[in-house]
């Protein structure tokens, strides 16, 4: 498919480093090789084509910015912003002043008009915006104040950084401290606040289920399903179940595996080994949402606006109703259970021998917590009857199917290590909370192999979908992940050479799971690890065969969570297809015969052209952005909140992330929340000005010497806490003990005053918006 490259293509010559190329540099940036060179060609041929690039001799590059630009606005601390075009210009974003912003906010598209095209010492083309043509956001949440008189809300989180002034507090009762959802009316434009109206009162600002409430309405999301598609829920759970073509496995010894407050099961697991073959049969039997939520019917569509569900701390938005989710999709301890199943054959390596796919009825023997089954494993049954959530003790049949599916996963594991899986150790923790439902205690999350254990056998089901019916000339709703452009990996270099460790010019996988397995002792190994994960690209939905790069899997689709995830109950209706035509799977079909059978699946209404599953897999991706996005605001907010009641004042472990032209960003160890250090409170002294070596991502103290480095163990005291806000300030009060003496000569270099060094403050506008700050991350 050529347009597996397009995007990336734009990317590429969007950076300042690519701005032009020709076709051998573009495939060298993109890690094309061998026939994915003439993939790299078609997909040029078609930016050609669609005007969204130029050639100028054999070079490509991006058109011109023109005198208008369309595109998305980011607005800064300062006011100022910038916006990103709908269609990439060679020029890169366009600079807004502050007063240039029309009232435009973050996440607004707009008009804008040229009025500068090479900004000051180079930087960005400078313009206006003239029209706001779509407002990203206009439902909000805030805490109602009162100042002067006027009825307020301070905005929660950031896209709103100034109050928003309320004219119909009387009509809503409104008292100060309360939490509200209010629609934005007016904009905010340079000194004039916006103007809203209050939509819906929540209660006392604070109180956990008013914030749970109010993250709900800024990002959209519902715990409530409409009448008729409660309706066609509650019917579709009474629907007749018939085995007909269905294999009848109930008597095949299998078992769930999942967190102990779950109680949506999507997926069981069987394990036999063969001594005689040596072999073992793996089945991951997947709950057959596709046989309840038919295509075009009002569930469906509910179903398919959501697109996933959301998982909030202490709340669950599931994707489907409930009487669904957790009652006959759901694959539960002892109930027979309609399935999807995927068996699988794999030699004493872990290899794959042969696949095979069935419609199932299942019957599952026991529900195992991780915890429980990691201790089982261990051989402590005291343990495991403690984190136990069910009152059945596990058969001998059931826990030597544990023991094989422990030896399984770990050879899966190894072979996949060994065709360069990427392996990473970032700090995840669990909240603990109390009966009014604030945070009382974070602590790391358990690292039982059980977790481990699941992963690979739900990887192998979901590549044994994508393989089939990549054998097919049938498209489905893929899982992809490129592999990382030459260009995304010079902040790696930067991390790992300033830890003393290389990467190669052209890494592979392999090269970058070395480099993890190499600092995953050393002190940077956050830092480290981190940064590989910023070099990856984020993983979406696209029919696109493109394969997934940090599993080494070379053809990947999302199959094992139906409930939980819409693509995979698209990918569940064309395996439903394809059942049907092969009789449950068991017959081989060829020649000619095969290509009617092809033709009948992409016919039948349960799949999807490639038009559709394009605009599908972009919407699928957007849901899940929100939902993570949802679960990341409330946390922080739930952790903040327990840092300003229990921490205010005290000093704690953290490591450096990241600078800016507003000083230093740092992560707090433990309750893995960022917050900022400024200058004035680094705490080194007057005399010291802290300036930042260019590629190294290190700052070095003028006056004395001292440096810091991303990945540095810091202290830091907690300064000022503000939850609603999501910003946390911080005093510099322990680094590590170094200074430029102690750098390597090729480092020390650069600490002269004749070399590249940004001052404090003097960050260019172009970095200063896109460095330094908080990073994102997710697998």
């Amino acid at each position: 498919m050529p347009h597996r490259y397009t995007k990336r293509i734009l990317d590429h010559l969007s950076r300042e480093d690519g701005r032009s190329a020709d076709v051998h540099e573009l495939a060298r940036a993109l890690r094309a090789h061998g026939d994915d060179k003439d993939i790299v060609r078609a997909s040029i041929q078609i930016l050609l084509e669609e005007d969204s690039i130029e050639k100028d001799g054999d070079r490509i590059q991006l058109r011109s910015m023109g005198e208008e630009v369309v595109g998305v606005f980011q607005a800064t601390r300062r006011g100022f912003g910038f916006v990103r075009p709908e269609v990439p210009c060679r020029e890169g974003d366009l600079f807004v002043a502050r007063g240039a912003t029309n009232g435009a906010i973050s996440g607004d598209t707009v008009r804008c008009t040229v009025a500068r095209r090479h900004g000051w010492k180079g930087g960005s083309p400078a313009g206006r915006v003239e029209e706001v043509l779509d407002r990203g956001q206009t439902i909000f949440s805030g805490t109602v104040v009162k100042k002067k008189g006027a009825w307020l809300v301070e905005p929660d989180g950031r896209r709103l950084r100034n109050p928003v002034l309320i004219h119909d507090a009387g009509a809503k009762n409104l008292h100060v401290g309360v939490k509200v959802v209010f629609e934005l009316t007016v904009a905010p434009d340079n000194d004039y606040l916006g103007e809203g109206v209050v939509t819906q009162v929540l209660g006392e600002a604070g109180r956990p289920d008013v914030e749970t409430q109010a993250v709900m309405a800024a990002f959209g999301l519902s715990d409530e399903f409409p009448p008729e598609v409660v309706n066609a829920a509650r019917d579709a759970s009474q629907r007749e179940e018939q085995m007909g073509e269905r294999e009848d496995v109930r008597t095949l010894t299998t078992f769930t595996i999942d967190p102990p407050d779950a109680r949506d099961f999507d997926d069981a697991i069987s394990v036999m080994w063969n001594e005689d073959d040596k072999e073992w049969e793996l089945g991951i039997h997947i709950a057959d949402v596709a046989h309840f939520v038919r295509p075009g019917e009002a569930l469906d569509e509910e179903a398919r606006a959501r697109g996933n569900s959301t998982y909030l701390p202490r709340l669950v938005l599931p994707m489907l109703p409930e009487i669904l989710s957790n009652g006959v999709c759901s694959l539960q301890e002892g109930v027979d259970r309609f399935a999807k199943s995927v068996f699988v054959r794999l030699d004493e390596r872990g290899v794959v021998q042969d696949t095979r796919f069935r419609s199932t009825c299942i019957n599952s023997d026991k529900r195992f917590t991780y915890l429980e089954a990691q201790a089982w494993l261990d051989g402590d049954a005291k343990t495991a009857r403690c984190h136990s959530r069910t009152d059945t003790e596990p058969t001998e049949a059931v826990l030597e199917a544990l023991r094989q599916a422990d030896r399984l996963a770990r050879a899966i594991r190894q072979r996949r290590q060994r065709h360069g899986m990427i392996s990473l150790e970032l700090p995840t923790c669990v909240l603990e909370f109390n009966d009014e439902g604030h945070v009382s205690d974070v602590h790391p999350e358990d690292d039982a192999f059980t977790h481990t254990l699941i992963e690979m056998f739900m990887v192998e089901a979901n590549e044994a979908v994508a393989r089939l019916f990549d054998g097919l000339d049938v498209s489905i709703l893929r899982r992809i992940h490129p592999e990382p452009s030459m260009d995304d990996l010079a902040n790696l270099r930067m991390m790992a050479g300033a830890s003393g460790f290389q990467v190669p010019d052209d890494p592979s996988r392999k090269d970058l799971q070395r480099l993890l397995d190499a600092t995953r002792d050393h002190s940077a190994s956050r830092a480290i690890h981190f940064a590989v994960l910023k070099t990856l690209t984020k993983a979406e939905y696209s029919p696109a065969a493109i394969g997934h790069f940090a599993l080494a899997s070379e053809h990947y689709a999302h199959f094992t969570s139906p409930i939980r995830r819409y693509p995979d109950l698209i990918a569940h209706r064309a395996m439903e297809a394809w059942l049907e035509l092969t009789e449950n799977g068991t017959q081989s079909i060829g020649g000619r015969h095969r290509v009617e059978m092809e033709r009948r699946i992409r016919d039948d209404e349960r799949t999807l052209p490639d038009n559709e599953l394009i605009s599908l897999g972009r919407h699928c991706t957007e849901t899940e952005e929100n939902s993570e996005s949802a679960e990341r605001s409330l946390r922080e907010y739930l952790v903040l909140q327990h840092l300003h009641d229990q921490y205010l004042g005290e000093q704690l472990g953290a490591v450096v992330s990241g600078f800016n032209s507003g000083g230093m960003w740092v992560s707090l160890d433990r309750f893995l929340v960022s917050g900022q250090v400024t200058w004035e409170h680094f705490g080194t002294g007057r005399r010291d000005r802290w300036v930042e070596l260019e590629g190294q991502g290190r700052l070095v103290a003028k006056g004395s010497g001292a440096v810091l480095a991303i990945g540095d163990p810091i202290t830091v005291q907690v300064m000022r806490v503000d939850p609603a806000s999501r910003q946390m300030d911080l005093l510099l009060t322990g680094r590590p003990d170094r200074t430029v003496d102690d750098l390597p000569k090729a480092f020390k270099r650069q600490t002269s005053p004749k070399d590249r060094y940004r001052k404090r403050g003097e960050v260019s506008k172009r970095k200063g918006r896109r460095g330094g700050g908080k990073s994102r991350h997710g697998r």
